[in-house]
C-alpha cells in the first residue's frame, strides 16, 4: 500500500470513530433526557397527589370544626295542621328559643310551659283545696273553698289570632272538678257576670277550644262595670301584644288575700266574690324577655288599665304565687321587678 492510500485509510477510520462517539453521546443525552422527564413527571404526579390528599384532609378537618361550631339544623317536615289544631294537650317541658341565629348575645332559652305558676298544688303535685285542671289550650288551679280557680294560664301565639269559631253561650259546670264546680244557679240573679279568667276570644281559633273556655271552673264573679269595660279592653290589648311580639305568656286570676269565709259570696255553693283581679304577662323582648302586671278592683274603673300596671313581684306578694319560676333566677328577678310601661305602650 502506498503512503497516500495509507493516509486516506487512517483519515476514514478517525472520521468513523468520531461519528460513533458523537452518535453514542447523542444516544446517552436522549436517554438522560427521557429519564429526567420521566423522573420529573413522576415527581410532579406524586406532588400533585400529595397536594390533593392534603387538601382533602384540610377540608375534612374544616368540616368537622364547622359542624362543631354551627351544627346543621334538621329540616322540618311541612306542617299540615289547621289553625284549629295548632295547639295540643301536650304539656311536656321542652326547651325553645325566640331566636335561631348565632349572635354575640345567645338567645334566652325558656320552658314551653313557662306560663304555669308555682302554687301549693304544682309544688307537691297535690294539695288540699287545690286541683290542677288541664284543658286542651289552658290550665287552671281550682280552689274548692272559693269555688273558682286561683289562676288560669296559657301561652297565646300570633298564629292563633284567627276567628274560626263564634262566641257561644254554653256556660256549664265542669265534671272534671272532683269536689264539684260552681253551677249556673250560683250566678243567677246575683248581679255579677260569669267572668272568664281565660278569655273566650283568645280561643276563637277552634270550636273545641272556645267551648272549653265556658266551663264554670274558668269563671269568677265579676262586676259588670269591670267585666264589660276596662277588663275587656285589657284582654284585647293582650291579643295585640301577641300579634306584636309573636307570643305572650298569660296568667290571670282573682287576688285571694283572705280566707274564703271573709269574702262576700253568691249562690248555693257560696262562690267567693273577689275584691281584685290580676294579670301577669311575659313577652319576648329581642333576645330577652320582659314582664308586666296589672291589678284591677272588682268594680267599674274610671281610669284606663294602664293606670293599674304593677310589677309581677307585687302580684306574687299579694297572691303568694310564683310566676315564670322556670326562668333563670337572675333574669326572673330583674324582669319581675319592672314597673315601667316603656316598650309596652
Amino acid at each position: 500500500m502506498s503512503a497516500k492510500q495509507k493516509n486516506k485509510s487512517v483519515k476514514l477510520s478517525f472520521s468513523l470513530i468520531l461519528k460513533l462517539i458523537l452518535t453514542a453521546l447523542i444516544i446517552i443525552a436522549v436517554i438522560f433526557a427521557v429519564d429526567y422527564c420521566s423522573i420529573k413527571t413522576k415527581t410532579q404526579n406524586a406532588t400533585t397527589e400529595k397536594v390533593h390528599e392534603t387538601r382533602e384532609q384540610i377540608q375534612t378537618v374544616a368540616l368537622e370544626v364547622l359542624n362543631e361550631v354551627c351544627p346543621p339544623q334538621p329540616v322540618s317536615e311541612p306542617k299540615t295542621q289547621n289553625a284549629s289544631d295548632s295547639k295540643t294537650n301536650d304539656i311536656e317541658v321542652r326547651k325553645t328559643s325566640f331566636e335561631t341565629n348565632y349572635s354575640s348575645s345567645p338567645p334566652v332559652l325558656v320552658e314551653e310551659n313557662l306560663e304555669l305558676p308555682l302554687c301549693a298544688a304544682s309544688k307537691t303535685g297535690t294539695a288540699q283545696d287545690h286541683q290542677i285542671r288541664r284543658f286542651g289550650n289552658f290550665v287552671i288551679c281550682y280552689r274548692e273553698s272559693y269555688e273558682q280557680a286561683e289562676w288560669a294560664a296559657y301561652c297565646l301565639e300570633k298564629e292563633e289570632l284567627v276567628k274560626n269559631a263564634s262566641r257561644g253561650n254554653d256556660f256549664r259546670p265542669d265534671p272534671e272538678i272532683t269536689t264539684g264546680s260552681a253551677s249556673l244557679a250560683d250566678y243567677k240573679k246575683s248581679g255579677y257576670d260569669r267572668g272568664h279568667l281565660a278569655p273566650a276570644a283568645d280561643f276563637s281559633f277552634s270550636e273545641e277550644a272556645m267551648s272549653e273556655s265556658f266551663y264554670l271552673s274558668n269563671m269568677s264573679p265579676q262586676a259588670p262595670g269591670l267585666n264589660r269595660e276596662i277588663w275587656q279592653y285589657l284582654e284585647g290589648q293582650v291579643r295585640k301584644w301577641a300579634e306584636d311580639y309573636g307570643k305572650v305568656y298569660v296568667v290571670t286570676g282573682p287576688v285571694f288575700e283572705k280566707p274564703a269565709t271573709e269574702y262576700d259570696s253568691i249562690g248555693p255553693n257560696q262562690v267567693s266574690v273577689p275584691e281584685y283581679y290580676y294579670k301577669a304577662l311575659l313577652a319576648p323582648d329581642g333576645d330577652s324577655l320582659k314582664a308586666i302586671g296589672f291589678i284591677l278592683p272588682n268594680n267599674k274603673c274610671p281610669d284606663t288599665f294602664w293606670d293599674y300596671a304593677v310589677s309581677v313581684d307585687e302580684i306574687e306578694r299579694r297572691t303568694n304565687l310564683d310566676f315564670f319560676h322556670l326562668l333563670d333566677d337572675t333574669l326572673e328577678n330583674k324582669i319581675e321587678a319592672n314597673t315601667s310601661l316603656e316598650g309596652w305602650k
